[in-house]
């Protein structure tokens, strides 16, 4: 999946998260989920997040390749132990961003190996897709329709607007 795809996917994962848990969708949420989901790609140097962070994303490559153990439930269970330890929007959106990556690469054609390191063999669902293909677009697609319609017609733009008055209202104290 590419870089758009899964910012897209995330936020609108996020944004559904938000909803069903009546959590806030603060800038702060919506920043984590959009670098989470990026964050799992950080093994491949021709990446979106890889190509700005080469100086990681080639020793990592080289050492685990792509779609290694950043693509495993065990890095999804270090980033929630990350929140527990640090509790935060940003953090919840870190691991809500990251979790919503694995999902949407389980359903590509390679698959996720799931259980590294226990086992390397890649799963995959029964449906996939392929990356680049004319299935990703509509998933580009209905991934940003389902983030807005959840944004808007859900009513989270009114706790999104208030985080940005909370951050603009809290720089200007601090200019004054």
């Amino acid at each position: 999946m590419r870089y758009k795809t899964h910012v897209a996917t995330s936020m609108a994962g996020g944004a559904i998260f938000a909803k069903i848990l009546s959590i806030p969708f603060t800038v702060f949420l919506a920043v984590g989920i959009a670098l989470g989901s990026l964050l799992p790609d950080i093994d491949e140097p021709k990446s979106f997040i890889g190509r700005k962070l080469f100086f990681i994303a080639y020793p990592l490559k080289k050492i685990m390749g792509h779609r290694g153990l950043t693509h495993s439930l065990l890095a999804c269970a270090g980033l929630y132990f990350l929140y527990s330890l640090y509790p935060s929007s940003f953090s919840l959106g870190l691991f809500i961003g990251y979790a919503c990556h694995i999902v949407g690469d389980f359903f590509s054609v390679r698959g996720v190996p799931l259980l590294l390191p226990f086992t390397k063999q890649r799963v995959k669902a029964p449906i996939t897709y392929r990356t680049g293909g004319k299935g990703e677009i509509i998933i580009l697609l209905l991934g940003f329709g389902c983030f807005l319609g959840v944004f808007i017609l859900g009513g989270l733009l009114q706790s999104f607007l208030l985080s940005i008055w909370e951050i603009v209202s809290f720089l200007e104290y601090i200019i004054q």
